[in-house]
């Protein structure tokens, strides 16, 4: 993925990468890295967790997106 801003985006803490759950060697099309924020994480077993992954357009100049799923509970 090349250099990628590896930092939280709600604390700014740097992030971990998990090797299990990413498979750099896959095609590019197919490619997820997975990070994981310490600082965020309340529940060791279930840590904050963020993936990336490349989508390729043909404009070079379009902004790629990136979705970032969370889950939060109920009445905080």
């Amino acid at each position: 993925m090349g250099q990628v801003n590896k930092y939280c985006i709600d604390c700014g803490s740097r992030l971990s990468f998990y090797p299990r759950l990413s498979n750099p060697k896959a095609p590019n099309e197919h490619r997820v890295m997975v990070y994981g924020c310490m600082s965020c994480t309340k529940d060791d077993d279930k840590p904050k967790l963020i993936s990336l992954k490349r989508n390729q357009v043909d404009d070079p100049l379009n902004t790629v997106e990136a979705e970032v799923t969370e889950f939060r509970k109920k009445g905080i």
